[in-house]
Protein backbone atom coordinates (compact mmCIF):
# COMPACT_ATOMS: atom_id res chain seq x y z
CA UNK A 1 0.00 0.00 0.00
CA UNK A 2 1.15 3.45 -0.92
CA UNK A 3 0.22 6.45 1.11
CA UNK A 4 -0.12 10.15 -0.27
CA UNK A 5 -0.16 12.62 2.17
CA UNK A 6 -1.64 16.23 1.30
CA UNK A 7 0.82 18.51 2.77
CA UNK A 8 0.30 21.73 0.26
CA UNK A 9 -1.24 23.68 2.73
CA UNK A 10 -0.42 27.30 3.69
CA UNK A 11 -1.01 27.34 7.13
CA UNK A 12 -2.03 30.85 7.58
CA UNK A 13 -4.55 30.35 10.52
CA UNK A 14 -1.38 29.07 12.35
CA UNK A 15 0.45 32.45 11.76
CA UNK A 16 3.52 31.04 11.09
CA UNK A 17 6.25 32.04 8.34
CA UNK A 18 6.65 28.28 7.59
CA UNK A 19 4.53 26.03 5.39
CA UNK A 20 2.26 24.17 8.13
CA UNK A 21 3.58 20.71 7.33
CA UNK A 22 7.00 22.46 8.95
CA UNK A 23 5.17 23.78 11.92
CA UNK A 24 6.74 22.34 15.15
CA UNK A 25 4.89 20.43 18.07
CA UNK A 26 6.54 19.28 21.11
CA UNK A 27 9.82 19.86 19.15
CA UNK A 28 9.55 18.09 16.20
CA UNK A 29 7.65 19.28 12.83
CA UNK A 30 4.37 18.27 11.99
CA UNK A 31 5.24 16.45 8.67
CA UNK A 32 7.70 13.86 10.91
CA UNK A 33 4.51 12.65 12.95
CA UNK A 34 2.95 11.48 9.83
CA UNK A 35 6.37 10.23 8.38
CA UNK A 36 7.70 8.32 10.95
CA UNK A 37 4.36 6.85 12.12
CA UNK A 38 3.69 5.46 8.48
CA UNK A 39 7.14 4.77 7.05
CA UNK A 40 6.91 0.92 8.52
CA UNK A 41 3.41 0.40 7.37
CA UNK A 42 3.54 1.36 3.71
CA UNK A 43 5.77 0.70 0.52
CA UNK A 44 5.99 4.59 -0.41
CA UNK A 45 4.62 7.80 0.82
CA UNK A 46 3.97 10.54 -2.04
CA UNK A 47 4.06 14.23 -0.47
CA UNK A 48 1.25 16.41 -1.92
CA UNK A 49 2.89 19.78 -2.21
CA UNK A 50 2.39 23.38 -3.20
CA UNK A 51 3.33 25.98 -0.85
CA UNK A 52 6.61 26.84 -0.33
CA UNK A 53 7.57 23.00 -1.34
CA UNK A 54 10.97 23.40 -1.61
CA UNK A 55 11.59 24.02 2.19
CA UNK A 56 9.54 20.21 2.62
CA UNK A 57 11.45 18.90 0.10
CA UNK A 58 14.84 19.97 1.54
CA UNK A 59 13.60 19.10 5.20
CA UNK A 60 12.91 15.64 3.89
CA UNK A 61 15.58 14.53 1.90
CA UNK A 62 18.01 16.31 5.18
CA UNK A 63 15.89 14.39 8.24
CA UNK A 64 14.52 11.26 6.12
CA UNK A 65 17.00 10.47 3.73
CA UNK A 66 17.01 6.64 4.16
CA UNK A 67 12.66 6.65 3.50
CA UNK A 68 11.20 5.74 0.15
CA UNK A 69 9.62 9.36 0.07
CA UNK A 70 8.63 11.22 -2.92
CA UNK A 71 7.17 14.29 -4.39
CA UNK A 72 4.19 15.61 -6.25
CA UNK A 73 4.87 19.26 -6.53
CA UNK A 74 1.90 21.83 -7.89
CA UNK A 75 2.76 24.45 -10.30
CA UNK A 76 -1.03 25.65 -9.40
CA UNK A 77 -3.97 25.10 -6.84
CA UNK A 78 -5.72 22.11 -8.11
CA UNK A 79 -7.76 21.48 -5.11
CA UNK A 80 -7.29 17.94 -2.62
CA UNK A 81 -8.94 16.15 -5.67
CA UNK A 82 -6.64 17.60 -8.35
CA UNK A 83 -3.53 17.10 -5.55
CA UNK A 84 -4.57 13.44 -4.95
CA UNK A 85 -4.77 12.54 -8.81
CA UNK A 86 -1.43 14.32 -9.25
CA UNK A 87 -0.05 12.70 -6.48
CA UNK A 88 -1.43 8.76 -7.47
CA UNK A 89 0.64 8.99 -10.65
CA UNK A 90 3.77 8.22 -8.74
CA UNK A 91 1.74 4.94 -7.02
CA UNK A 92 1.53 1.58 -8.67
CA UNK A 93 -0.46 -0.23 -5.72
CA UNK A 94 -3.50 -1.47 -5.62
CA UNK A 95 -4.64 0.29 -2.61
CA UNK A 96 -3.76 3.75 -1.59
CA UNK A 97 -3.85 5.83 2.23
CA UNK A 98 -4.67 9.81 1.78
CA UNK A 99 -4.58 11.75 4.44
CA UNK A 100 -4.50 15.12 5.64
CA UNK A 101 -1.21 16.41 6.88
CA UNK A 102 -2.49 18.15 9.89
CA UNK A 103 -4.79 15.13 11.38
CA UNK A 104 -2.17 13.37 13.44
CA UNK A 105 -3.92 10.06 14.29
CA UNK A 106 -2.89 6.34 15.28
CA UNK A 107 -5.53 5.08 13.17
CA UNK A 108 -4.83 0.90 13.07
CA UNK A 109 -4.12 0.37 9.27
CA UNK A 110 -4.25 -3.38 9.70
CA UNK A 111 -8.04 -3.19 10.38
CA UNK A 112 -8.55 -0.35 7.90
CA UNK A 113 -6.70 -2.37 5.10
CA UNK A 114 -9.36 -5.51 6.03
CA UNK A 115 -12.27 -3.87 5.37
CA UNK A 116 -11.31 -4.40 1.97
CA UNK A 117 -13.21 -1.34 0.34
CA UNK A 118 -12.83 2.19 0.12
CA UNK A 119 -13.23 3.99 3.85
CA UNK A 120 -13.28 6.85 5.68
CA UNK A 121 -11.79 7.14 9.05
CA UNK A 122 -14.35 8.65 11.63
CA UNK A 123 -14.02 9.37 15.09
CA UNK A 124 -16.32 11.27 17.48
CA UNK A 125 -15.40 15.16 17.81
CA UNK A 126 -15.10 17.24 20.90
CA UNK A 127 -17.15 20.28 21.06
CA UNK A 128 -14.71 23.55 20.62
CA UNK A 129 -16.83 25.17 22.88
CA UNK A 130 -18.83 24.52 26.10
CA UNK A 131 -22.38 22.89 25.34
CA UNK A 132 -25.74 23.89 27.63
CA UNK A 133 -28.20 21.69 28.40
CA UNK A 134 -31.41 22.20 29.92
CA UNK A 135 -32.57 20.63 32.75
CA UNK A 136 -36.00 20.81 34.27
CA UNK A 137 -35.60 24.69 32.41
CA UNK A 138 -32.49 25.40 34.33
CA UNK A 139 -29.05 25.35 32.52
CA UNK A 140 -26.41 22.71 33.09
CA UNK A 141 -22.94 23.13 31.85
CA UNK A 142 -21.10 20.66 29.90
CA UNK A 143 -17.07 22.09 28.89
CA UNK A 144 -15.57 21.08 25.65
CA UNK A 145 -17.87 17.77 25.36
CA UNK A 146 -16.97 14.88 23.40
CA UNK A 147 -20.20 14.46 21.08
CA UNK A 148 -20.05 10.61 21.35
CA UNK A 149 -23.17 9.55 18.86
CA UNK A 150 -21.83 11.89 16.46
CA UNK A 151 -18.68 11.00 13.94
CA UNK A 152 -16.41 13.53 12.09
CA UNK A 153 -13.89 12.87 9.54
CA UNK A 154 -10.32 12.15 10.73
CA UNK A 155 -8.61 13.38 7.34
CA UNK A 156 -7.72 9.76 6.57
CA UNK A 157 -9.42 7.86 3.66
CA UNK A 158 -8.40 4.32 1.97
CA UNK A 159 -9.25 3.73 -1.59
CA UNK A 160 -9.18 1.36 -3.88
CA UNK A 161 -6.85 2.80 -6.64
CA UNK A 162 -8.74 2.01 -9.91
CA UNK A 163 -12.29 2.91 -8.23
CA UNK A 164 -10.67 6.31 -6.87
CA UNK A 165 -9.20 6.94 -10.29
CA UNK A 166 -12.42 6.62 -12.45
CA UNK A 167 -14.17 9.87 -9.80
CA UNK A 168 -10.61 11.88 -9.59
CA UNK A 169 -11.09 15.28 -11.32
CA UNK A 170 -8.13 16.95 -12.52
CA UNK A 171 -9.06 20.17 -10.40
CA UNK A 172 -11.58 19.64 -7.73
CA UNK A 173 -12.42 19.21 -3.80
CA UNK A 174 -12.10 15.45 -2.58
CA UNK A 175 -15.32 16.08 -0.26
CA UNK A 176 -17.51 17.47 -3.24
CA UNK A 177 -16.62 16.03 -6.15
CA UNK A 178 -15.15 12.83 -5.25
CA UNK A 179 -16.95 10.97 -2.07
CA UNK A 180 -20.83 11.40 -3.67
CA UNK A 181 -19.58 9.36 -6.45
CA UNK A 182 -18.03 6.24 -3.66
CA UNK A 183 -19.63 4.19 -1.22
CA UNK A 184 -17.39 4.93 1.74
CA UNK A 185 -17.43 2.17 4.63
CA UNK A 186 -17.11 3.74 7.81
CA UNK A 187 -14.10 3.20 10.27
CA UNK A 188 -14.37 3.83 13.42
CA UNK A 189 -11.47 5.34 15.20
CA UNK A 190 -11.40 5.50 18.45
CA UNK A 191 -7.79 5.98 19.62
CA UNK A 192 -5.76 9.60 19.19
CA UNK A 193 -6.78 12.11 16.85
CA UNK A 194 -6.18 15.51 16.58
CA UNK A 195 -6.73 18.12 13.63
CA UNK A 196 -3.80 20.99 14.34
CA UNK A 197 -5.93 24.24 11.93
CA UNK A 198 -5.20 27.13 14.02
CA UNK A 199 -2.24 28.48 17.02
CA UNK A 200 -4.54 27.09 19.77
CA UNK A 201 -4.94 23.78 18.54
CA UNK A 202 -1.37 23.83 18.44
CA UNK A 203 -0.92 25.17 22.50
CA UNK A 204 -3.72 21.99 22.74
CA UNK A 205 -0.98 19.71 21.47
CA UNK A 206 1.69 20.67 23.24
CA UNK A 207 -0.40 19.69 26.25
CA UNK A 208 -0.94 16.78 25.20
CA UNK A 209 0.21 13.15 26.46
CA UNK A 210 1.02 11.34 22.90
CA UNK A 211 0.69 7.66 22.78
CA UNK A 212 3.36 5.56 21.94
CA UNK A 213 3.30 5.31 18.74
CA UNK A 214 3.21 8.80 18.03
CA UNK A 215 6.27 9.33 19.83
CA UNK A 216 8.53 7.23 17.90
CA UNK A 217 11.85 9.65 15.87
CA UNK A 218 12.39 6.69 12.88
Amino acid sequence: MDVIILAGGKGSRLEEHLPKPLVVLKNKPLIDYQINYLAGKSEKIILALGHKAELIVNHIKSNHPEKNIHFSIETEPLGTAGAIKKAIEKSDSEDVLVLNCDDIADINIEKLKSLGENAICVANPTLPFGRVVEKEGYASFEEKPVLINEWASCGWYFFKRKELLAVLPEKGSIEYDVFPKLKLRMHKHSGFWKPISTKKDVDIFEALELPISLKLDK
